[in-house]
């Protein structure tokens, strides 16, 4: 019974599109249930990107620590997840930001009392009724309601909207605690991140992370579709130039070399002819062996 609850679960909450949201809203809860009440004193999951969880610490010293546990954490986290979806923590020095619930305090009789309108009473049947199992039904529905209710206090409480995710933040915040945690980890050098790719192209993401801690697989990624790009048309250029021989013909091969391990990530040791050929194609290859 419990297989096929889950089963109908799953499927009901990746109709809605939500299934993502909620996987991510649990590893944020297991992380106060894996670390016991000492840790939690000091530390506060922030997001989950990639299967990168991002904690905020309150002091260096923990952060010193708690690194050390990290493959522990990382092994007990998944195991409560019965999945591996989270393959590395980060951990940032930052202030400890309270939950909802603490938030509200002792208004929370009044989130709790606040009445929903029909528009959403109608709009938590609408979505509770794509599940056919009763039980389940119930629970979802409470959780919408609950949703809806806290959505409400924060307005009547003069709530405004992050600036760049439109969740609603206490008056006194800028923006909220994750988009505040993303901005910090993008404010990286990409000029010296460019120009570590393009002295060492075949760096792999791990690798890199030793360079640029905070920086995310995605940030990455598009840093290198960039540079594959630019490389690209100066290829062509280079390439005309050499066999026109207006450049040293050494240069045009070592930007074929760079290009080739920027977009493949073989490491210098590996590269040989046939890949090359696979990326730049036959014609290119001709003039590359001439060089």
């Amino acid at each position: 019974m419990a297989d096929l609850i889950n089963e109908i679960l799953n499927k009901t909450l990746n109709k809605l599109g939500i299934s993502k949201k909620i996987e991510e809203k649990r590893i944020l809860d297991l992380w106060s249930k894996i670390t016991g009440n000492e840790i939690k004193k000091h530390t506060e999951a922030k997001y989950i990107n990639q299967g990168i969880l991002f904690i905020t610490v309150d002091n260096p010293v923990w952060s010193h620590q708690l690194l050390f546990m990290k493959k522990d954490l990382i092994n007990k986290i998944n195991k409560e997840l019965n999945k591996k979806l989270v393959k590395d923590i980060r951990f940032q020095s930052g202030k400890i930001k309270s939950k909802i619930i603490e938030e509200i305090g002792e208004d929370k009789k009044s989130y709790v009392n606040i009445e929903l309108n029909n528009s959403d009473i109608r709009e938590v049947e609408d979505t509770s009724n794509l599940i056919t199992d009763p039980e389940l039904k119930e629970k979802f529905s409470k959780l919408l309601e609950t949703q809806k209710r806290i959505k409400k206090w924060k307005e009547i409480n003069k709530w405004v909207p992050c600036p760049q995710c439109s969740v609603l933040i206490s008056p006194e915040e800028e923006k909220c605690s994750i988009c505040q945690v993303k901005e910090n980890n993008i404010k990286l050098d990409m000029s010296k991140l460019e120009e570590v790719l393009i002295n060492t192209p075949w760096l792999s993401y791990n690798e890199i992370l030793n360079i640029f801690p905070n920086l995310l697989e995605e940030d990455l990624e598009r840093i290198k579709n960039k540079l594959i790009k630019n490389m690209k048309n100066k290829l062509d250029r280079v390439i005309t130039e050499a066999m026109k021989k207006e450049i040293d013909t050494n240069e045009a091969k070592v930007l074929i070399q760079n290009y080739v391990m920027l977009e493949t990530g073989v490491h210098p040791e590996r590269l040989n002819d046939r890949l090359i050929k696979k990326v730049i194609g036959d014609n290119y290859m001709k003039v590359y062996k001439c060089l």
